[in-house]
């Protein structure tokens, strides 16, 4: 088996076909190499861009945060995520200036980056239990009255039909 193989290779060399077929190898090594390099950082760069997107979505509409601590959190992420991929070519500077640009487009596309905190006015009652407000020999009314209750909770309305309501309840 040795000297089948000893004779191919002896043969192989003395006829060039072996110098030929590394030549090729290594050719085709040189040519390809930089475009799957080049494809495989495009791929992370967009899949990057994705997470980074996602980032100042979410931290756009933290109202608790100012706009620097948004752009520090949005910043850890980012960088937290590209050491997590293993993408050695996101450096700080360059990670600043994509988040930047991508919150700029976010703005300019007109999306919300701070929803406006409301703050309740002064004139409405603080919502205490129907049980209290009712006697408490009459148990049957207080527990279908919790259940209505809790069942329009969950319903949104504008306020004027609740404050119109609270009012109805007052006068009785």
């Amino acid at each position: 088996m040795f000297a089948i193989l000893t004779k191919t290779f002896n043969y192989l060399q003395s006829t060039g076909v072996l110098a030929a077929g590394i030549a090729f190898i290594l050719a085709v090594w040189k040519a390809v190499l930089p475009i799957a390099q080049s494809h495989a950082k495009t791929a992370q760069e967009k899949l990057f861009l994705t997470a980074v997107q996602g980032f100042v979505a979410r931290y756009a509409q933290v109202q608790a945060l100012s706009k620097s601590d948004r752009f520090a959190a949005v910043l850890n992420d980012a960088l937290d995520f590209a050491s997590d991929h293993g993408y050695t070519w996101a450096k700080s500077d360059l990670v600043k200036g994509i988040i930047e640009n991508i919150y700029q487009d976010y703005k300019n596309a007109g999306k919300d980056i701070s929803p406006v905190a409301t703050t309740p006015s002064s004139d409405i009652v603080e919502d205490k239990p129907e049980s209290d407000a009712q006697p408490t020999t009459d148990n049957t009314n207080a527990t279908a009255d919790t259940s209505k209750s809790d069942s329009t909770d969950t319903v949104e309305s504008d306020g004027a039909s609740d404050i119109a309501k609270l009012e109805g309840e007052v006068e009785k």
